[in-house]
């Protein structure tokens, strides 16, 4: 006896028998399963293609532009950066401060030494003025201012004393206070978004088929399609295949 095809609304004999889908089918079911079969290329190509211009589109994009992310991670050194030359600005001009202040107080002491020897012979001058007006010195008198100016002149005649400065200073190895870290970090939903937002929107035409992107519907035994191979939405079970072409369908151009 022969065999029926199993397609449940198909009345004409089995001819040959379909490896696919384990089903005794007639010819042109089977010619229809195949095209079918070979449309399903299509779809395929068309999600490669959109996958490869958006990814060449966000290669263009990082190209021309450095990344945020990247951009944070300089904002970062520059200000480490800056910190480190402002704490060595603020340590040098306190340095400073202490070399000024020790430079006064040398300058302060050798001007009270001229104040000192200038006073001196001052009232060295007062004591001649009043002897030379009465006209009568005694020997120890003379001696006495004789030995005053001597002191003076010793006085006068000392080396200003400098302040020997030296500044003690200690290599600093930068590299001990700075490092790089990494981790894996993806994306916000928020960036998510503008990346698809900037990313191509449309399917880009296959180039390399010529066939009409239409998706032929075929409901052979045991074949279904458990999901759209476009937006990769999950059909539900209740979902006839009619309406799994349809939603399919849609995706594509006429």
């Amino acid at each position: 006896m022969a065999k029926r095809c199993l397609i449940e609304t198909c009345k004409r004999e089995a001819e040959t028998y379909c490896y696919h889908c384990s089903n005794d089918v007639c010819t042109k079911h089977y010619l229809e399963h195949k095209q079918w079969i070979q449309e399903q290329l299509n779809p395929l190509v068309d999600e490669i293609n959109f996958i490869y211009d958006r990814l060449h589109h966000d290669d263009k994009n990082q190209t021309k532009s450095i990344p945020q992310y990247l951009i944070n991670v300089y904002s970062q050194l520059d200000k480490w950066n800056a910190d480190c030359h402002n704490n060595i600005d603020i340590v040098c001009h306190r340095v400073r401060s202490q070399i000024e202040n020790i430079v006064k107080s040398n300058q302060h002491e050798e001007t009270q030494k001229v104040i000192y020897n200038l006073e001196s012979l001052e009232k060295l001058r007062q004591q001649l003025k009043e002897l030379l007006k009465e006209g009568d010195v005694t020997y120890r008198q003379l001696e006495i201012m004789k030995r005053q100016l001597e002191e003076l002149k010793k006085k006068e005649q000392e080396p200003i004393r400098y302040p020997d400065i030296r500044i003690i200073t200690q290599k600093i190895d930068v590299s001990k206070y700075i490092g790089v870290t990494t981790d894996v970090k993806y994306p916000t939903e928020k960036q998510q978004q503008q990346q698809k937002s900037r990313s191509p929107q449309k399917m880009s035409p296959n180039k390399n088929f010529s066939i009409r992107h239409r998706f032929v519907g075929w409901p052979s035994a045991g074949q279904t399609i458990e999901k759209c191979p476009m937006c990769s939405e999950i059909f539900p079970l209740s979902m006839t295949m009619a309406d799994r072409t349809v939603h399919i369908n849609d995706h594509l151009p006429d």
